[in-house]
């Protein structure tokens, strides 16, 4: 079994957040978000609903560490991607 290796965190609102450093592998870092989101659990992760929580992702500038405005057309660098369940 693959142990879970993300870069993220927790925000103080209860929402996980994880990062995609180069903002082209959102779907691998959506799934890491989810499944950290319930406590490594996997099969429940891969159970939720669209329903079940909320998502936002932002455009991330690694270098000074904070979100960038979002950008026209695609972005450029990394993304953070925030998720939070509704019913917890």
């Amino acid at each position: 079994m693959k142990s879970l290796e993300i870069t993220g965190g927790i925000c103080s609102c209860g929402a996980v957040f994880t990062l995609d450093r180069a903002g082209h592998n959102l779907g691998e870092v959506f799934l890491d978000a989810l499944t950290f989101a319930v406590k490594g659990d996997i099969d429940r992760a891969m159970a939720l609903m669209p329903e079940d929580y909320e998502a936002e992702t932002s455009d991330y500038d690694i270098h000074t560490n904070s979100l960038k405005p979002r950008s026209r057309g695609r972005g450029r660098g990394g993304k953070l991607l925030f998720v939070r369940l509704k019913n917890q």
